[in-house]
């Protein structure tokens, strides 16, 4: 684990962060390059970008601290303390989307059409935000004797050799971006692309990743819905993702195909 990368004048530089800021940049770049196609601006998608991470984070803390009540009730100062972590992927994601609508909506552009440029890219940034997991110490996988396992931290003081589930995490949300990136070009250079796809694409992917990662992770945060039952709260709720998912899918192929545009 390396939770503090470097100090700058004693101040020290969580990886977490730096992970949090460089996915965004990421996402962001990739984003720009293919703005144009769905009728955004840069400037308009520096804007979108900017209040969709200030909304993500405020979400992904929000999640947090009401998963994790019990730890926090009756300390604010706690509850704003964003430095050691503590968020969830669900809230920023939830708040984030939310505000894309709303934004698209006060800009008079298709919101479906936003949520398609922003999906693979926002799989880029979710795969290395699990980096900063992994570098942080936190969302850990639980034990394993696998070659490559790695030494896990849990908050109960134990050490062991585990899995290292968020890269198996990342692993999964870079590849369905690749086949996000993938379909997208092939789709608009047959003229078979359909508003909403890339979207209903991503929330399946997302959901299905999120799934299977719950199955390595272990943790308060990745316990059963109730004793005896199978699954977690996280696992319900990416269920509910890709399922939605399949329904924007679904729609998105009942309606006409785009002609193609340049690039």
């Amino acid at each position: 684990m390396h939770p503090v990368l470097f100090k700058v004048f004693g101040f020290p530089i969580h990886s977490w962060s730096v992970m949090l800021i460089l996915g965004f940049l990421v996402a962001w770049w990739l984003a720009v390059k293919r703005c144009t196609r769905y009728g955004i601006t840069a400037d308009q998608l520096s804007s979108l970008g900017i209040t969709m991470l200030l909304s993500g984070i405020v979400g992904a803390r929000v999640f947090w601290v009401a998963q994790e009540w019990k730890s926090y009730s009756g300390n604010w100062l706690e509850m704003l303390n964003v430095t050691q972590g503590g968020m969830t992927s669900f809230g920023g994601l939830f708040f984030g989307i939310a505000a894309l609508i709303i934004w698209c909506k006060m800009a008079r552009i298709p919101s479906l059409a936003a949520l398609d440029l922003i999906a693979a890219p926002a799989l880029v940034a979710i795969a290395i935000g699990r980096v900063g997991c992994f570098l942080n110490g936190c969302c850990y996988g639980g034990p394993c004797d696998l070659p490559w396992a790695v030494t896990v931290h849990d908050e109960s003081g134990r050490t062991y050799l585990g899995h290292p589930a968020q890269l198996y995490d990342s692993a999964m949300n870079l590849a369905a971006a690749l086949a996000l990136f993938w379909y997208e070009s092939r789709a608009r250079s047959a003229s078979t692309y359909r508003t909403g796809t890339l979207f209903g694409f991503g929330l399946i992917a997302y959901g299905a990743a999120r799934f299977i990662y719950e199955f390595f992770r272990i943790g308060s945060s990745s316990e059963p819905v109730r004793p005896g039952f199978p699954l977690t709260d996280a696992q319900i709720v990416a269920a509910l993702m890709a399922a939605v998912g399949a329904i924007v899918v679904w729609r998105a192929a009942r309606t006409p195909a785009l002609a193609r545009k340049p690039s």
